[in-house]
């Protein structure tokens, strides 16, 4: 076959280690629970910042990315939602004084932030976020 690789081996990926295999540690997942749930909070409470928007928009694109390969997945709209409220709450800090989301907002943001932590593989995970901070430093 004219079109094949010389060296076939070289153009292989190395395989994916056990641990990389293995879902999120359950003390890391925890630990970003607990840091989108607060930022979400102070966001609820009327004390947000920028931080705290852009640590929220991160984990929304991030879990979109994990849950990407969920091609069957129906609750595409949440995360639209959940973008649009996002967005929303930014438009307003430019006109209002503070950084703030509805309470009842907030139940597609914290769909997102549980869908994060419960579907991701440690190497997917590494490799997506990554990616996700190379997209939103570039």
């Amino acid at each position: 076959m004219p079109n094949k690789p010389k060296h076939a081996k070289s153009a292989r990926r190395a395989p994916l280690t056990r641990t990389q295999l293995l879902p999120i540690a359950p003390t890391t997942a925890r630990k970003f629970s607990l840091e989108n749930h607060l930022a979400l909070v102070a966001m609820r409470s009327g004390r947000g910042n920028a931080d705290l928007a852009s640590t929220l928009i991160k984990m929304l694109y991030l879990t979109f990315l994990v849950c990407e390969g969920d091609r069957l997945d129906p609750q595409i709209e949440a995360y639209l939602e959940a973008e649009s409220i996002l967005r929303a709450s930014i438009d307003d800090s430019l006109t209002t004084e503070g950084w703030q989301i509805a309470d009842n907002q907030c139940e597609p943001i914290s769909w997102c932030c549980a869908r994060m932590t419960s579907n991701s593989r440690r190497h997917r995970y590494i490799d997506l976020r990554s990616r996700s901070d190379d997209l939103i430093t570039s």
